[in-house]
């Protein structure tokens, strides 16, 4: 599996930490594989967590400048269809299933809308929704 930052140690960080380490990862400039254990990590925070208005658009902001090389929107909305396609395979979806599916939802669609309503460019490849060519993706992977 690919390389995952350590996140800040659950006895010396609250949850906020733990969430304001990833989601500065997600949107900086380092580009995780959609095998890395970051993603996992990501959509396991709680759902009870938020930013002021002015962090997440700040947040937004950097992750526009950097998803041309990184892709992780492309990469969050795999992983929200693994999600739904485990769900759909199971019956019933795990609690901890439903988590994951409503944050990748949810991440997915403030840096979407985000992206969408701050491009420059009526070209829908500037969201850069596809994955780069050197890309190493898990042998389980479609599309």
């Amino acid at each position: 599996m690919g390389a995952v930052p350590s996140t800040p140690r659950y006895g010396g960080s609250t949850q906020q930490d733990t969430a304001e380490y990833l989601i500065g990862t997600l949107v900086g400039e380092k580009s995780f594989p959609l095998g890395s254990d970051f993603w996992q990590k990501l959509l396991e925070l709680p759902q009870d967590l938020r930013w002021p208005p002015d962090r997440v658009n700040q947040a937004c902001e950097l992750f526009a400048q950097n998803n041309g090389s990184t892709r992780h929107l492309s990469k969050i909305l795999i992983h929200l269809s693994w999600c739904l396609q485990e769900s759909m395979s199971t019956s019933g979806a795990s609690p901890s299933l439903t988590l994951k599916i409503l944050n990748a939802l949810f991440i997915s669609s403030v840096f979407l809308k985000h992206l969408i309503e701050n491009t420059k460019s009526d070209c829908i490849q500037d969201l850069y929704l596809f994955l780069d060519e050197t890309e190493p993706t898990p042998d389980h992977f479609t599309g």
